[in-house]
C-alpha cells in the first residue's frame, strides 16, 4: 500500500497541476486573442493608408483570386486597390507583400509585411532601395531588377506583383 501511495501522490499532483497550468493558458489565450486580432487589423489599415496614400477609407473586396492572395481591398474614393499576397522565396515561411495599385494601373507603393529571407541576401528584398523600385511601375514590369545573390527572394517579390496586377485586372470597375 505504502509503495502503490508513493507512486499514485506524485502522478496525481502532477497531473493537477498540469490541469491548472492548461487552464490558465486557455484563459490567457481567451483574453488576449482580440487584443491581437484588433492589434492586426489596426496594422493592416495603416499599411493600406501606407501603400494607397489617397484613398480615403477601403471596402473589402470577395472573390475568387490567384493562389496567395490574402486580402483585396478597393478604396472607397476610387483612386486604386490594395493586395496583400504571400509569395515563396528561398525560406520556409512566404513573404507577405502589400502592393498599392493606382486606379491607372501603376504600383504607388509596395510595402512588404513579412520577411524571413536569409539575413543579408534576401533580406534585402524589405530595403527601400529593392522596394521602392516597383513605385510608378505598370504591369509589364519595365526595369525590374533582381537582387544580386538572391534570386529567389527577388522573384518571390516579383511574383507578388505580378499577381496583384492580375488581382486588379480581376477588379478594376468593379
Amino acid at each position: 500500500m505504502n509503495a502503490m501511495n508513493e507512486f499514485v501522490k506524485p502522478t496525481l499532483v502532477l497531473a493537477i497541476i498540469c490541469l491548472v497550468i492548461t487552464a490558465l493558458l486557455s484563459v490567457s489565450h481567451e483574453i488576449t486573442q482580440p487584443i491581437i486580432q484588433e492589434n492586426e487589423r489596426k496594422t493592416a489599415e495603416l499599411a493600406r493608408a501606407e501603400v494607397l496614400a489617397e484613398a480615403d477609407s477601403f471596402e473589402q473586396l470577395t472573390g475568387e483570386f490567384p493562389e496567395g492572395v490574402q486580402e483585396v481591398y478597393a478604396a472607397a474614393n476610387g483612386v486604386g486597390y490594395t493586395v496583400t499576397i504571400t509569395s515563396k522565396g528561398y525560406a520556409s515561411d512566404p513573404l507577405k507583400v502589400m502592393v498599392g495599385i493606382k486606379e491607372d494601373g501603376t504600383i504607388e507603393k509596395v510595402k512588404v509585411l513579412a520577411n524571413n529571407e536569409t539575413p543579408g541576401l534576401g533580406s534585402k528584398v524589405s530595403n527601400d532601395e529593392f522596394v521602392n523600385q516597383f513605385n510608378g511601375m505598370g504591369s509589364s514590369m519595365d526595369g525590374f531588377e533582381a537582387i544580386g545573390g538572391a534570386t529567389l527572394s527577388s522573384n518571390a517579390m516579383r511574383r507578388a506583383v505580378e499577381t496583384s496586377f492580375q488581382v486588379y485586372e480581376m477588379v478594376k470597375g468593379e
